[in-house]
């Protein structure tokens, strides 16, 4: 069990897995931490934003192999229907009744308490920073104390999609809108070597998006991608960093968790051949995470 494991503190000097935001690929991060962790390469704390401070909060609790092959099968064992219980009648129905948001967070408040083993940052195994979004402010706010659940439910409030959450006065939602990969936050807190985890990639998009919504997540895409290359910049002269490549798909992926197993196979292989292959020794940004467009 994770209590039983030793607590450290964040020292000067640390390694640091930084987890980035991606949605439905969150699976691709057990991949890469599964190849890193069998390699013997473990975090001394973490961060973790949207889909990655699940995985981050999970990791943190349990920072063992046996803890990824855990998250791991809770990955293959979960469904669209456990963390979007809500259906297209209810969905519309929130829109007409003037909600900021099509789904209820319950599916996934009680998959998180089922399966994160620890209620408060303090008992975390070792030490968890999740990010989220101040909504009125536009600050990005590093959760390191209080309730684990809640700060992940709030650093995965995607806009929209699932409600903001009130915490200590402060409305909150999805931490990547305001640093998707939470590089600075790692390094304001000692890291001197980071492992960065890219769940997302950028898709090449051929013509102009042609709707409303499309426009709107394409424009926050090249502000994500700016984000990231901009904090790469400033800090490789820092810290030691290391980015490991994302997996590439031949075909636009579904809307749904239907491919998990197989993400979750690739990014592990892809990982691996990236250690073999001295990865880990030059410093590289993967061509995928240099190309400005749609970021999946």
């Amino acid at each position: 069990m994770a209590s039983k494991l030793k607590k450290i503190k964040i020292k000067k000097g640390k390694r640091a897995f930084v987890l980035s935001g991606g949605g439905r690929l969150g699976s691709v991060q057990v991949g890469m931490l599964k190849a890193l962790l069998e390699y013997g390469v473990f975090p001394e704390f973490c961060v973790g934003t949207s889909v990655g401070a699940i995985n981050a909060a999970y990791l943190c609790g349990n920072p063992t192999i046996e803890g990824i092959t855990e998250l791991e099968k809770i990955w293959l064992s979960v469904n669209q229907r456990d963390i979007a219980p809500a259906g297209i009648l209810k969905s519309v129905s929130r829109i007409l009744s003037g909600k900021n948001h099509l789904v209820s967070p319950s599916g996934l408040r009680s998959l998180l308490e089922e399966h994160i083993h620890y209620k408060r940052f303090a008992d975390a195994v070792i030490p968890c920073l999740l990010m989220s979004t101040d909504i009125l402010s536009g600050e990005q706010i590093v959760h390191t104390k209080g309730n684990i659940i809640d700060a992940i439910l709030a650093s995965a409030a995607l806009p929209g999609i699932y409600p903001p959450l009130n915490i200590e006065g402060r409305v909150l939602m999805d931490g990547g809108i305001s640093n998707n990969t939470p590089i600075s936050a790692a390094v304001e807190n000692g890291a001197k070597e980071i492992y960065i985890f890219p769940a997302g990639y950028p898709r090449i998009i051929k013509s102009e998006p042609d709707s409303v919504i499309k426009m709107l997540m394409y424009s926050l895409s090249i502000l994500i991608g700016q984000q990231f290359l901009r904090d790469i910049e400033i800090y490789r002269k820092k810290i030691k960093i290391h980015i490991i490549p994302p997996v590439i798909l031949d075909v636009k992926l579904p809307n749904n968790l239907s491919r998990t197993e197989e993400l979750l196979n690739l990014s592990y292989g892809n990982t691996r051949y990236w250690i073999e292959n001295k990865g880990m020794d030059t410093f590289k940004i993967p061509e995928r995470l240099r190309m400005h467009n749609h970021w999946l």
